[in-house]
């Protein structure tokens, strides 16, 4: 490497101080036309009225493709009824689990005779 300084003196805007404000004015002159669109169009309600369209399309894309995937998809089939098994499990006898789930009300026999049997 060398210690030389570089020359940044041709980059110097201001060293052609009429050209550079010609320059500038060119570029804001192009650039009125858009910064006068973005001005009218409003700031937060600008963007949403812009995107409308496009996501309500997309919205309606979604749910036509998620109705046709439930209509396709077949419900699962109910499973059998476990519930006496899980009593079972836990030590409950066969009678008095069925009893349980059912609206009747045991005698005094069978309550006697499931009670013996455990």
């Amino acid at each position: 490497m060398t210690d030389d300084r570089i020359d940044f003196s041709p980059l110097d805007p201001g060293r052609d101080r009429q050209r550079f404000e010609q320059i500038v004015n060119d570029i804001s002159e192009r650039a009125a036309p858009a910064l006068a669109a973005r001005r009218a169009e409003g700031y937060v309600l600008g963007q949403v009225t812009r995107w409308w369209k496009p996501l309500l399309t997309a919205a309606a894309i979604t749910g036509i493709v998620s109705v046709t995937t439930l209509a396709r998809v077949e419900p699962p089939q109910p499973l059998e009824s476990t519930e006496i098994g899980i009593a079972e499990a836990i030590g409950v006898p066969g009678g008095v689990a069925d009893w349980l789930w059912s609206d009747e009300e045991p005698t005094a026999e069978e309550l006697l005779l499931a009670l013996e049997d455990a």
